[in-house]
């Protein structure tokens, strides 16, 4: 088993990786506890009763798969259900599927009676290695994505790779671009290895190379106001073109192009559309130039006429660069 703790003060939480831990998370979980499982109809069929069996006292909601279920309405829905099923204090809000569900059962976990505990058993590539650490939950307004949330840790997290075998090639390339993300911003030896190839069979020291990375960034910054904004590599563009394709574009997909937009003008340029390419991703994708601008223009971390752009120089290593927003326009 492979562990890594985030001692951010006054909220110290493992991760714990390990083949098959879905099925022994009575090992890790006092599960005599109150629990309360969010999941989406994917994930349903798969693991739902795998996790539901080993806990004796749990309420399951299953929400629709994709970003529009990270809405204010699919969470009050989901409040008002929780409050009539007698929920209390003592709950604990498991997330069980990707991003989507961790991001949106953290949310509820963090304004449910003001704040219950929240557990993290994320199921995809991109949830395994980016978005389960870090504590940054939330939903979509109509307007801009992840513009509603809050940093909410969770108690635990608990990842088993072996739920990656039963992913589709698109969903695990979406996670690729995630973990490509990483090299670019901090390892030049990851990027190295994603060139050669990594199997699926043996992610689990790639899972935890990333983490590690991220674990660094956020017990310097946890409210992601310096170094943590090196994450965002291609996701200012990347968030833009995902709400301009009405989601249509997955995560990882769009931050693909995203990466290469921003990198368009760097020496290393074709070797990154190269390894793109390789995990099956996108670096160009037909919008218009003033909707994803106007995208753009109402970013949350947008502040006056400034936006921090993440520019890699040189492979493995990034840099913050505030930049007028109109600058952006030359990269779209």
């Amino acid at each position: 088993m492979r562990k890594i703790e985030i001692p951010i003060p006054g909220k110290e939480y493992n991760v714990l990786i390990l083949e098959g831990i879905l099925n022994r998370v009575d090992e890790f979980l006092d599960v005599n506890g109150q629990f309360v499982i969010i999941t989406d109809s994917n994930v349903e069929p798969r693991y739902l009763s795998t996790l539901s069996s080993k806990l004796l006292n749990c309420k399951t909601y299953i929400i629709n798969p994709g970003e529009n279920s990270k809405s204010m309405e699919t969470a009050y829905s989901l409040i008002n259900q929780m409050i009539e099923d007698g929920v209390t204090r003592d709950v604990s809000v498991v997330a069980l599927g990707g991003g989507v569900v961790g991001d949106l059962a953290g949310f509820i976990a963090s304004i449910y009676m003001r704040g219950v505990k929240f557990i993290q058993i994320p199921t995809t590539l991109l949830s395994q290695i980016d978005s389960c650490v870090g504590g940054k939950v939330g939903i979509n307004s109509k307007s801009m994505k992840n513009s509603i949330g809050s940093f909410y840790q969770p108690s635990i997290v608990l990842i088993d790779p072996l739920v990656l075998k039963t992913l589709s090639k698109r969903e695990l390339n979406n996670g690729f671009a995630e973990m490509i993300k990483y090299g670019m911003i901090s390892s030049k030896p990851l990027i190295e290895a994603l060139e050669n190839g990594i199997n699926i069979s043996d992610v689990s020291p790639y899972i935890e190379q990333c983490l590690l990375i991220k674990k660094a960034l956020v017990l310097q910054d946890e409210f992601d106001h310096g170094v943590r904004q090196l994450l965002n590599y291609g996701h200012t563009i990347g968030h833009a073109l995902e709400q301009d394709s009405k989601y249509s574009l997955l995560h990882g997909e769009a931050i693909s192009i995203g990466m290469a937009k921003i990198s368009q003008n760097e020496d290393y340029y074709q070797r990154l559309v190269s390894l793109l390419h390789k995990y099956g991703l996108p670096t160009v994708y037909e919008y218009n130039k003033q909707d994803v601008y106007n995208y753009i223009t109402t970013d949350k971390k947008v502040k006056g006429n400034i936006l921090n752009i993440i520019r890699v120089k040189t492979l493995g290593k990034a840099l913050v660069e505030p930049m007028e927003k109109i600058e952006i326009k030359e990269y779209l």
